[in-house]
């Protein structure tokens, strides 16, 4: 992962936010900190529950999207 790109225009501070925050990750995850497992398992649940909301609406929300975007 190239720390220094982004698709998103960011100011200095910002960046250096961004970069910290991923640095924190990466350095938590090789030290196998409890907190970082903790993060990885909810973002996973989260992730699994997104999946199955949109399996569930999905036709709705398709139909929502589409007029939407004919607007």
């Amino acid at each position: 992962m190239a720390f220094t790109t982004s698709m998103i225009k960011r100011t200095k501070r910002e960046k250096l936010l961004a970069l910290t925050g991923a640095l924190a990750v990466k350095i938590a995850r090789a030290k196998g900190d409890p907190l970082y497992e903790k993060m990885i398992k909810f973002k996973r649940a989260y992730k699994m529950l997104k999946r199955q909301i949109i399996t569930k609406y999905k036709s709705k929300a398709y139909l929502a999207a589409r007029r939407i975007a004919l607007k």
